[in-house]
Formats: C-alpha cells, structure tokens, sequence
C-alpha cells in the first residue's frame, strides 16, 4: 500500500466517524426536543396562584398550606393545556415559604420516577431523592414553626438558616 492510500483511508475512516457522531446528536436533538414540552407558560402560572389567593382571601378563607395543579385546573384557574410541561408529575406550591429561609421549599415537582425537583427561597432548583426530600421538608416546616412561635411571643427573632441540603 502505499502512504497515500493510507492516508487515503485514515482520512474517509475520519469523515464517516464525524458523520455518525453529527447524526446521533442530530437525531438525538430532534426526539429531545419532540418529546420535551417547554414550560412556556409561567405567566398564566403566576396569574392562576394570585387568582385563587385572592378568591380565597375576598371570601374571608385562609390559604391552605399547599396549593396544587390540580387545585388550580378544579379550581378553573388554569386549564390542563396552560401546564401540559408538568404532565405526569405531582406538582405542589407552598403558601407558607419564608423567603427568610433559604432552604425553604417554595414549590416541588414530583416525577413519575420519585425525585423531587424543588424550587427553594434562595432562588434554586435542587433535585432530591424521596429521602433527601423528607430531611429538608422536615427542616423547612421547623423553621417555619419557630418563626410562627416568635411570631406569637412577640420577638419576632427569626434563627440562622439551616445548611443547604446535598
């Protein structure tokens, strides 16, 4: 053989592996972006939480602890078409987050699979496992306990934020 001919196939061995390599992510690209549903619609989100805090509020009802898709789609505040992103998925938001808390879980996801996707005061998104989870929402809710009992006592004296959870 001679070196042309080598460099020949080195070359085309080349070109065919950058082909496959461009086809696997093109490919892999269109079924990602086929399959995954952007969440495009955060302001209608945002509208349907303050509608229902305020339907609650104008009928003189306090806010429950947690308010779900479900509740707000039931509630007629959102239609399922406004939150197709988060279908399959137990989607909850805290009214009782305290944005003096960085670990305090504002609103979670729950996916098909068992991890919690949460959104916390600090501005985050964090992934736990069901384990993980239940640590910081243990956390989150004995914070919040203590600032309601400072609250009460009138001190008003809010404790050192817990360490982030891994």
């Amino acid at each position: 053989m001679t070196r042309q001919y080598k460099i020949g196939i080195i070359l085309g061995l080349a070109a065919a592996g950058l082909v496959t390599v461009i086809l696997i992510v093109t490919v892999a690209t269109l079924y990602w972006t086929h399959h995954e549903t952007p969440f495009q619609n955060l302001p209608q989100l945002i509208s349907g939480l303050q509608a229902f805090a305020r339907d609650h509020s104008a009928h003189g009802q306090t806010l429950p602890p947690e308010i779900s898709l479900q509740d707000l789609i039931r509630g007629g505040y959102l239609t399922a078409e406004d939150v197709q992103a988060f279908e399959g998925m137990d989607v909850v938001f805290s009214t009782q987050a305290d944005a003096n808390q960085p670990d305090s879980i504002i609103a979670r996801a729950r996916t098909p699979d068992g991890q919690y996707i949460c959104a916390l005061a600090d501005g985050s998104v964090q992934q736990f496992t069901e384990s993980q989870y239940q640590e910081v929402w243990r956390k989150s809710v004995m914070e919040s306990a203590k600032r309601i009992q400072s609250v009460r006592a009138g001190t008003n004296q809010t404790s050192a934020p817990p360490s982030p959870a891994r």
